[in-house]
């Protein structure tokens, strides 16, 4: 049996090769999430991959909000200080049979923990807050507020349009009157 004699330079090339071969196998996994290879992979981005394409199909049934909710709690398990993940799950909340809860209130929570003022979450979190305003507890709803009064008011009155919730659109109209008396639609600042 003939031995196999590696010198410096060919063992450098070797592991480079591996390492790339490495890196290739994990871009795949994350590129694709539905594949045997991301399986095989435990990491936090692919439960976020999944997870997200599981909310993003069309007619979600309870099934898939389960299997959504369980690759978002597995990739929080490994990073919890994603504040996307955290409102995501309080969006599976929302989506079922009982509408949100408990749990969908502390996730909430748990967003402003993380992220307070994220600029990727801050117009998602508030849009869903308002449309959610009746079932949001008194502390995330506070949270909302302080989170509102600190954007810019163009996009707080751009939230207006798709809030459908009315406990909600009451709820932001009047604070954006509290905030500026000309920002709702056809309404005067009054004269002193």
């Amino acid at each position: 049996m003939a031995r196999i004699r590696f010198d410096g330079g060919t063992a450098g090339v070797l592991i480079a090769v591996a390492g790339l071969l490495a890196t290739a196998g994990a871009a795949i996994a994350l590129a694709l999430p539905d594949t045997g290879y991301s399986r095989a992979l435990s990491l936090a981005p692919t439960h976020e991959a999944r997870a997200d394409a599981l909310v993003r199909t069309p007619g979600l049934g309870e099934s898939g909000r389960l299997e959504a909710r369980s690759e978002t709690l597995a990739g929080l398990h490994q990073a919890p200080a994603n504040a996307t993940a955290w409102l995501r799950l309080s969006y599976l909340d929302a989506r079922s049979p009982a509408g949100l809860g408990r749990e969908g209130n502390l996730a909430f929570a748990r967003s402003y923990a993380v992220a307070p003022f994220g600029p990727d979450d801050t117009m998602w979190r508030l849009d869903f807050a308002f449309d959610h305003w009746a079932a949001l507890d008194r502390s995330n709803r506070l949270l909302v507020l302080d989170e509102l009064r600190r954007i810019p008011a163009r996009q707080a009155r751009a939230l207006q349009a798709g809030v459908t919730d009315p406990t909600g659109q009451l709820a932001l109209a009047l604070s954006l009157d509290a905030a500026d008396p000309t920002a709702i639609p056809g309404r005067r600042a009054p004269r002193l």
